[in-house]
């Protein structure tokens, strides 16, 4: 009978502190922005690309799923061959991105006329926000 218990909290611990699908999300959208960030020569190019301002960091915080839908519109249209970068690179924070927001539908623009920043600026404020909403889940 105590193995029986000990089995069953061993599972319902295991089933409540278990990382969710959000929060795997959350780990590799800050993960690969990293990595590009990080890459080197390979990227500057790609980093130095002026892209729309339309990501806020500060929103993010509050209110996360508005600007990962915008980040989603500014990164897709990032075309790999213009840099001569590996298509895997942003295709996968693209594809994260794109599942996070199938859960949080938002209806968001970006701005094509407004202010432009470098692409490292927004990937840096992504890679932070990612991180600051996923701790927010724990």
């Amino acid at each position: 009978m105590k193995t029986v218990a000990l089995l069953f909290s061993f599972a319902f611990v295991l089933v409540f502190t278990a990382p969710t699908d959000e929060s795997i999300q959350l780990h590799t959208i800050s993960y690969e922005a990293n990595k590009i960030l990080n890459g080197g020569l390979e990227f500057q190019a790609l980093l130095d690309s002026l892209v729309p301002a339309g990501f806020n960091q500060d929103r993010c915080r509050a209110d996360g799923p508005e600007d990962f839908c915008i980040a989603e519109t500014i990164l897709s249209a990032i075309s790999h061959t213009q840099f001569g970068i590996p298509l895997n690179t942003l295709s996968k924070i693209r594809r994260v991105l794109n599942q996070y927001n199938k859960f949080h539908p938002t209806n968001c623009t970006v701005k094509e006329n407004d202010d432009e920043e470098q692409l490292h600026d927004l990937l840096t404020n992504l890679c932070i926000c990612s991180q600051v909403v996923n701790s927010q889940l724990c």
